[in-house]
C-alpha cells in the first residue's frame, strides 16, 4: 500500500472511531445537488426530494460521517459511485432510472451511498479481487433501504399525496428478494457455493450481470437487519490492506478487526456464514 493511501486509512480510523455512533439531534450527513435535469420527465424537485428520503433514512447508519455535497448525475447505461471527484472534491454519482420510478430511483441511489460509506474509494478497480463482496453488501443495504423507506413514507411522505406511494417500496424490496436467481441452490450451504464461484467472484465482481452478488446479498441481509445497528458496519470496511489481492478470509478479517466491538458480531456472523464449513 501507498504512504498517501496508508495515511487515509489511517486518518478515517481515527475519526471514525472520535466520532460518536449516534447523534442526539439530526443533521444530513450529505447534501444531494443534482446536476442533471433532464429526468425522463419527472420534475427534478420530486428527484431530488426522493433522494433526500435515501440520505433521511439511511443517516443512522453512517456512523455519524459527513459526506459533504454529493453531485448526481443521470447515466444512460449504468448507476455508478465514480471514483474520481469533482474539481472541488465532491463525490459524484450516477443514477441510471428516471420517470416518476421513485423506488428504482432509490434504489440504485442507495447502493451508491453504500459504497460511498464502504470507503470503496480507497480499494479502486477491485484491487483487492474482493470488491464483490462489497457488491452483494450494497445490493442488501439497497433493499433494506427501501423497506425503511416505506415506512417512512406511510407517515411522512416528502409530499402529503406520495403517502399512497409507500407500499409499492417494499413491494419493489420484496419482488427482488423473491427473484429465483437469488436464491442458493436447493440442499447447497453458502460456504460451498462461494467454492463453485469463488474465481468468477474474484476476477469480475459483476459476474453473470450480477446475479451472483445477489444471491450473496439475500444470504447476508438478515444478518445485519437483525442488529438494530447492524449496518454502520459498512463504515468499517476496506480500511485493512486493500493495496493488494487479499484472500476473502482476509479481506472479512480485516472488517471484523477494524469494526468497533458493538458491531463486531454481524460481521463475525457474515465471515462464518461464507467461510465456514457445515
Amino acid at each position: 500500500m501507498s504512504d498517501p493511501m496508508r495515511l487515509a486509512h489511517l486518518i478515517l480510523l481515527v475519526l471514525l472511531a472520535l466520532t460518536p455512533l449516534r447523534a442526539f439531534a439530526f443533521v444530513p450527513p450529505a447534501q444531494i445537488k443534482l446536476t442533471t435535469q433532464e429526468w425522463g420527465g419527472a420534475a427534478p424537485a420530486d428527484v431530488q426530494a426522493v433522494l433526500d428520503s435515501v440520505i433521511t433514512v439511511i443517516s443512522p447508519y453512517i456512523a455519524q460521517r459527513k459526506f459533504g455535497t454529493i453531485l448526481v448525475q443521470r447515466s444512460e447505461d449504468a448507476p455508478r459511485a465514480m471514483y474520481e471527484k469533482s474539481a472541488d472534491g465532491e463525490y459524484i454519482v450516477q443514477v441510471q432510472a428516471s420517470g416518476n420510478h421513485w423506488a428504482r430511483i432509490a434504489y440504485q441511489f442507495s447502493h451508491e451511498m453504500c459504497h460511498l460509506m464502504s470507503n470503496y474509494d480507497l480499494a479502486p478497480n477491485n484491487v483487492s479481487r474482493q470488491q464483490w463482496f462489497e457488491e452483494a453488501l450494497c445490493e442488501a443495504f439497497g433493499l433494506f433501504t427501501l423497506e425503511r423507506m416505506a415506512e417512512a413514507w406511510a407517515e411522512n411522505p416528502p409530499y402529503p399525496n406520495w403517502k399512497d406511494y409507500a407500499p409499492h417500496l417494499r413491494e419493489y424490496s420484496q419482488n427482488n428478494l423473491q427473484e429465483a436467481h437469488r436464491q442458493l441452490p436447493k440442499g447447497m450451504k453458502l460456504p460451498a457455493w462461494y467454492q463453485q464461484y469463488r474465481e468468477v467472484l474474484r476476477a469480475d465482481p459483476y459476474a453473470k450481470d450480477r446475479d451472483l452478488n445477489e444471491v450473496v446479498s439475500n444470504q447476508i441481509l438478515p444478518i445485519l437487519s437483525a442488529t438494530p445497528q447492524g449496518w454502520t458496519a459498512i463504515n468499517y470496511l476496506n480500511l485493512g490492506e486493500t493495496g493488494k489481492d487479499l484472500s476473502l478470509e482476509t479481506y472479512l478479517g480485516d472488517w471484523l478487526e477494524n469494526s468497533p466491538p458493538d458491531l463486531r458480531e454481524p460481521v463475525s456472523k457474515i465471515k462464518a456464514l461464507l467461510l465456514t464449513s457445515q
